[in-house]
């Protein structure tokens, strides 16, 4: 018998009521913001810009997870446990684009004007339909992966757990054949699960991409973008899932010496490789861009990278002042954070194998992702021209920072809850 089981747990304090906390901080921001006509906008705004980030990130774990399952990876171990964990944001997203519709008025301008040339495939209706069921789906298929991944644990779970546990234990294990045949059972329809799971994360959040972040620039074109969109949650969660790695290296639930140096090593040349797709994908869509020089499309980099990016002023003179416009200096704090530094910082191997190093990098990057959702979002919204006439750029502000609290205190209790509920998910020191 495997001693890869659930041992039922209760939630750690402390953390627990940290992340409630911050749960309660985030809904007290959101409902003052859309309380005030003044910052009801803005409000929904934050919540666009985080939900695209959170939602993207759980579903790009379960995508990572799915992809060590293809490809027979056997170096992660304990990681891909947590990985699954991170996923049990993926229902509540489904809940948070509930939110996003109510918003819908005061974020995309097609709900209000039909878009020349668009009008069937952004009308609201028909683009909110498309997007739910989308989210359905993937949530199914999401929930469904890890049942058939968690099942083989919880056959002797079952027979000691009591109350609500037990009842959840059965139902997911009805018609238990046995702990061998359930785990071969699992191996093989999880590997045809995982393959299910990863294309529908691809094509997904490609129409996410398309219909919440495209659209509210309607007139931008890039075939490029719902690509760097989805790639961006896969690279996001990679980023976080080494984050929580390191943080839970010494923790009593895990294995003793889970994260190996070796894991590190290989944590660190996946944030080293994936963010460099990343940055190739933003490539890929700027230099046809800048290249063609069309208005229309030019129009989206420009409102985010400034004027120096243009064909027309690569040029040295003004190039400081041109710096200075709005959503520049932001734009290049995401390079930097996403790219720039884990390119630079872990191209060899001990910093791969630092704590201090690797933990950095990875909380840097998944800082950048949230000002990079911030930088997506913002300046179709608030344009550059507004700002130039007196608009107030926030992207710290009470409402910024307390929604993202909320965010961040919901994803965390997710993922201690169906860590404890079912345990076998990130394994214990005694399996």
């Amino acid at each position: 018998m495997s001693a890869d089981v659930a041992t039922p747990r209760s939630l750690p304090t402390v953390p627990a009521a940290v992340f409630a906390a911050l749960l309660l901080l985030g809904v007290i921001a959101f409902v003052m913001g859309v309380s005030s006509a003044d910052s009801s906008a803005r409000t929904y705004r934050v919540f666009l810009h985080n939900w695209l980030l959170w939602a993207a990130l759980a579903n790009g774990a379960l995508a990572f997870s799915a992809a060590m399952r293809l490809t027979n990876a056997t170096w992660a171990g304990p990681i891909r446990r947590v990985a699954d964990s991170m996923g049990a944001f993926v229902p509540v997203s489904l809940i948070g684009f509930a939110v996003v519709y109510a918003g819908r008025h005061e974020l995309f301008e097609w709900t209000h004007h039909p878009i020349h040339g668009k009008e069937f495939w952004f009308e609201p209706g028909f683009t909110f339909m498309r997007d739910t069921l989308a989210l359905i789906w993937v949530t199914f298929v999401s929930v469904l992966y890890l049942r058939i991944t968690i099942r083989p644990m919880l056959g002797r779970a079952r027979e000691t757990a009591t109350g609500w546990r037990q009842s959840l234990y059965a139902n997911w294990t009805r018609g238990w054949r046995g702990e061998i045949a359930e785990r071969d059972w699992a191996e093989r329809r999880g590997r045809k699960m995982a393959a299910v799971v990863a294309i529908s994360f691809a094509i997904c959040y490609s129409l996410i991409g398309i219909d919440m972040i495209m659209s509210l620039s309607p007139e931008w074109v890039s075939t490029m973008f719902p690509a760097f969109y989805s790639w961006g949650g896969f690279l996001s969660s990679v980023s976080l899932l080494t984050l929580i790695c390191l943080a839970l290296r010494n923790s009593p639930d895990m294995p003793e010496g889970f994260m190996t140096s070796n894991r590190m090593h290989d944590l660190g040349k996946l944030i080293f490789a994936f963010s460099i797709f990343w940055m190739y994908l933003f490539w890929s869509q700027y230099f046809v861009i800048w290249y063609a020089n069309i208005p229309e499309e030019t129009g989206f980099l420009v409102a985010r990278l400034g004027t120096q990016f243009l064909q027309d002023t690569w040029y040295l003179g003004g190039f400081w002042e041109r710096l200075t416009e709005p959503y520049v200096k932001l734009t290049l704090t995401v390079w930097l954070l996403i790219w720039v530094a884990p390119f630079w910082v872990l191209l060899g191997q001990r910093p791969k194998k630092t704590v201090g190093i690797l933990g950095t990098i990875a909380f840097g990057s998944v800082l950048g992702f949230w000002l990079e959702r911030y930088v997506l979002v913002t300046p179709s919204l608030v344009r550059p021209s507004a700002v130039f006439e007196g608009a107030a750029l926030t992207p710290m502000g009470w409402i910024e920072l307390g929604v993202a609290a909320g965010f961040i205190g919901a994803f965390f209790l997710c993922f201690l809850t169906f860590s404890r509920v079912f345990p076998g998910a990130v394994p214990t020191r005694s399996s």
